[in-house]
């Protein structure tokens, strides 16, 4: 444009279109995410115990702020990926639920829909057992991602989730005498001083 007057007026129009533009998009993507986070809303711990076969124990909740229940959970896998380092050799779920063996990833559904996992709510019980040691499974990349559905697998678009290692309670009692013990040596060199 050669008119520097009207090139003026028309820069700042389309510059505040655009800014509209682009924010009513934010707004949207902002909404559609707070919307899907609204659903069932996974997590869970596991910790390992053994010395081979290794027996691993799984607790799965829903955080209070879900407005679902979850009814299944595909552990170590996302669509297409299989995370755990090997097969596991069984699997086990609590009353009222199944748990199956899929490749290198464990599916826990639960029976009917009196046995899903309430906004708020743990359940403990599951587990499987495998040749893997506990090291080895915290090396294996994305072992702790899972898949929550609020019905059966696939029964929704699915939350994704990572189970958080609990340590073995013999690392606990290791670690407890080692902080008291590194207390106590901290409260002598502050007694010298």
């Amino acid at each position: 444009m050669n008119n520097p007057f009207l090139s003026h007026l028309i820069r700042p129009i389309t510059t505040s279109a655009v800014r509209k533009v682009l924010l009513s998009a934010i707004l949207a993507i902002g909404t559609a995410g707070s919307i899907h986070a609204q659903g069932q809303i996974g997590n869970g711990t596991i910790g390992g115990a053994g010395s081979g076969p290794y027996t691993y124990s799984l607790s799965f909740g829903d955080a209070a702020g879900a407005t679902s229940p979850i009814g299944s959970v595909w552990y170590a896998w996302i669509p297409g990926q299989f995370f755990l380092p090997s097969v596991p050799t069984s699997a086990l779920a609590p009353a009222g639920w199944t748990a199956t063996i899929f490749s290198q990833s464990v599916q826990y559904v639960a029976n009917s829909p009196a046995n899903d996992i309430q906004p708020g709510q743990m359940l403990s019980g599951f587990g499987y057992q495998a040749t893997f040691s506990p090291a080895q499974l915290a090396a294996a990349p994305n072992s702790a991602e899972s898949v929550a559905y609020s019905g059966g697998l696939f029964s929704d678009a699915g939350n994704t989730f990572n189970v958080v290692v609990v340590p073995e309670p013999s690392t606990l009692a290791l670690l407890i005498p080692g902080a008291i013990g590194l207390c106590l040596v901290a409260r002598r060199k502050l007694r010298a001083v």
